[in-house]
């Protein structure tokens, strides 16, 4: 169970989030939600350790065992697929037959000798998609991950968080697509100006508030905060 626990950072001009505190079940699947410059991805760099809360803490997470997609990953352009991924294996400790396999689930194995420098945006983020899928954790993040990604491949990843659900993984995501969401979501984090507006059970949340999607909701929130 991961525990935030009064987590705040802000930068000037009230940039920033918290204080949060909120429980991500374990085995289930939850969904960060919010505009641009929400805090989402604050949030996300603070759970990887990748920056310190001003307060708070988070407790059970080992920053060392986490598979992670961030939203935008630089690979070295002049590379090929195949030596990043050979490369990220050694240091994920993965076998060359396992490389190969997370190429073919992605659509990058007839592709694995082409340079970075000539994939296509969405292409790119496939490869950022297998990178992720190497190694071994319980916890999987993934920030903005259908960023890029054309309708086929969406449906692609929201099969492929579904069954690491079923072998029993956490899974949190940021996302702006709400309907994604709805179809794979167990719950849902709502956050406004770093602040979180709504939290809980997706179907749970939906019944209370007499919506069937939750782009209503947020429609709703979203007004109500504006007002």
């Amino acid at each position: 169970m991961i525990e935030l626990i009064n987590l705040t950072k802000r930068y000037k001009g009230n940039r920033g989030i918290g204080p949060i505190s909120y429980t991500i079940q374990p085995g289930k699947i939850t969904a960060l939600v919010g505009e641009n410059g929400a805090g989402k991805s604050t949030l996300i760099k603070l759970l990887m350790r990748q920056i310190q809360p001003k307060v708070g803490t988070i407790t059970g997470i080992d920053s060392n065992r986490i598979r992670f997609m961030p939203d935008d990953l630089e690979f070295p352009t002049t590379l090929k697929i195949n030596e990043i991924m050979q490369l990220l294996g050694q240091l994920k400790n993965c076998s060359n037959a396992l490389q190969q396999k997370v190429l073919q689930q992605v659509g990058l194995e007839h592709a694995r000798n082409d340079v970075v420098r000539s994939l296509s945006k969405g292409m790119r983020q496939r490869l950022n998609w297998a990178q992720s899928m190497l190694g071994e954790s319980d916890l999987y993040i993934l920030d903005e991950p259908t960023n890029g990604l054309d309708p086929y491949w969406i449906a692609k990843l929201k099969k492929h968080l579904l069954e690491e659900k079923e072998q029993g993984r956490t899974i949190l995501f940021s996302t702006h697509l709400l309907a994604t969401v709805d179809e794979i979501a167990d719950e849902v984090l709502m956050i406004q100006n770093g602040e979180v507006i709504l939290a809980g059970p997706v179907q749970q949340l939906k019944s209370q508030y007499g919506v069937t999607h939750l782009e209503q909701l947020w429609l709703m929130l979203r007004k109500e905060n504006e007002g």
